[in-house]
């Protein structure tokens, strides 16, 4: 598989995996979802307004933005899954229009905690592979709070039995 590929591939992967969740939490009581627990974003809802803001700052860097501002987001908390997965399509429709060149080519951040230059592809790498460890935890604080049935979001699971890519 080509990097492009690749990296096309993850996006939509994110994508699916954010609707997974939404879906999955779009059954819950609101309040489960508010409820705080330790963590290092102690609920639900604050772990997704958090995806929500990285999401956007690194979209930003991507498209750039070399000095992005961090927002974090401020409306209320049942606005927060929907705009998460609107930002999670313009992440992804973004990352399917570069071509192997321009996932090759230099990705300048000037942040107050990092500074510096990669390839476009490994920042793509980062933003995703972040948004995984945080629904990890958003399954981690929901059993917390007494929800108990979550979905497989597995990259893995994603490709072989979501797309059929099983070898079969």
């Amino acid at each position: 598989m080509s990097l492009e590929k690749l990296m096309h591939n993850y996006a939509e992967y994110n994508v699916w995996a954010n609707q997974t969740i939404a879906n999955w939490l779009g059954t819950k009581p609101l309040a489960l979802l508010q409820k705080e627990v330790a963590s290092s974003f102690p609920s639900v809802i604050k772990t997704l307004s958090h995806l929500l803001d990285t999401e956007k700052f690194w979209l930003g860097i991507l498209q750039g933005s070399a000095r992005q501002p961090w927002q974090e987001f401020t409306g209320n908390d049942a606005e927060v899954i929907p705009k998460l997965l609107k930002q999670s399509e313009s992440f992804c429709t973004y990352v399917k229009s570069l071509h192997e060149a321009e996932l090759l080519g230099p990705c300048e951040i000037d942040a107050p905690w990092v500074k510096g230059q990669m390839p476009k592809y490994e920042f793509i790498q980062h933003c995703i592979t972040h948004g995984a460890y945080h629904r990890g935890q958003i399954i981690t604080i929901a059993r917390n709070v007494g929800i108990t049935d979550p979905p497989m979001t597995d990259y893995n699971y994603y490709n072989m039995v979501i797309k059929g890519r099983d070898g079969k």
